[in-house]
């Protein structure tokens, strides 16, 4: 429903959206791991949050105060793969980057 109505041409939010997104995703996909839908919901959320923000750290927060931390080391595997897959763009344009994700000498030649 959220494809539809942004589709549609409704301006709506930027973070609820992707959470519905991330949790239906989560919710999809746990069958396929063999996990409970409950934590792959709350995986959904915070990867596809972190990858559509490129915040691990903010990601992480929000996922231990909706979540708690007894599911915390999924929570770490899921930002951490999704914060290296999302590249160097972001959900907003003013986000820039001090160093490169994967070299650790300065930004690996990336234009400003």
């Amino acid at each position: 429903f959220t494809a539809l109505t942004i589709g549609a041409g409704f301006k709506g939010g930027e973070i609820v959206p992707s959470l519905t997104i991330g949790a239906a995703l989560g919710c999809v996909i746990a069958p396929l791991f063999g996990l409970d839908v409950t934590l792959a919901a709350a995986m959904g959320m915070i990867g596809v949050f972190c990858g559509v923000t490129n915040s691990p750290i903010t990601s992480l927060l929000i996922a231990f105060e909706l979540f708690g931390y007894e599911a915390m080391p999924w929570f770490l595997t899921t930002v951490a793969v999704t914060y290296m897959l999302s590249g160097y763009h972001s959900l907003y344009r003013e986000q820039r980057f001090a160093e490169s994700k994967t070299e650790t000498g300065g930004r690996g030649g990336i234009p400003d």
